[in-house]
């Protein structure tokens, strides 16, 4: 799944470079090439290992929230309450359960998980400490809010509105759409890091004429 969503993310990204191709790319700049963006097979191998290594603790995780937090499972209230109204009592406690579990997996998980992507990412990128810590700086707080964005309101979703039966599927859905997103973000952060052309020129020198 995270490996699949960073294929979509570079496969977006250059049919956008391929459809609104900006000026320059692919050009020649002090007689040096500079070349287009491709597909980068590393960086799609970098996500499959992220995702294998962290998707057991997530596993794990959410686990440990279906025990914590049963939702539809049990219901709350006492007998008399149940007898007398058991789809509000259902009701009840289903929303109470998920707001209990949001409010948990938010706190919890959502600053481990986005701290593990962004360190695991940036060291098999092979940052130093002073560009890892760079790249928390900018990309932790826009990932976490990404987050907080996303996952509350589809969770809500999936667990008041999606039968039981497609919840996994929902999530899958989701889940794909989020991998996508992280694996945008951080080739957007690269291309940002990256230096520019005419920089990437200057570095290799000056073209050097022809001697007769």
């Amino acid at each position: 799944m995270v490996a699949t969503g960073n294929v979509i993310a570079q496969s977006l990204r250059l049919w956008s470079e391929q459809a609104f191709p900006v000026a320059g790319i692919d050009s020649t700049v002090a007689g040096h090439k500079v070349p287009a963006s491709s597909y980068d097979p590393l960086q799609t191998l970098r996500f499959f290992v992220y995702g294998v290594a962290f998707s057991p603790v997530s596993y794990r995780w959410h686990a440990f929230l279906n025990a914590r937090f049963p939702v539809g499972d049990v219901i709350a209230g006492s007998p008399k309450e149940i007898a007398t109204a058991p789809s509000k009592a259902v009701l009840l406690h289903s929303a109470r359960a998920v707001l209990k579990r949001l409010a948990v997996d938010q706190a919890v998980f959502a600053p481990i998980a986005t701290l593990s992507f962004v360190g695991g990412m940036g060291m098999m990128e092979g940052l130093g400490p002073t560009e890892l810590a760079e790249r928390f700086r900018i990309q932790y707080p826009a990932v976490l809010m990404a987050g907080y964005a996303l996952w509350p309101a589809a969770q809500l979703v999936n667990f008041s509105i999606v039968p039981l039966a497609y919840r996994v599927p929902f999530s899958s859905v989701v889940g794909l759409m989020w991998h996508t997103y992280l694996s945008w973000t951080s080739a957007r952060l690269k291309t940002k890091s990256a230096p520019s052309k005419t920089e990437q020129a200057d570095s290799l020198g000056p073209a050097v004429p022809a001697v007769n």
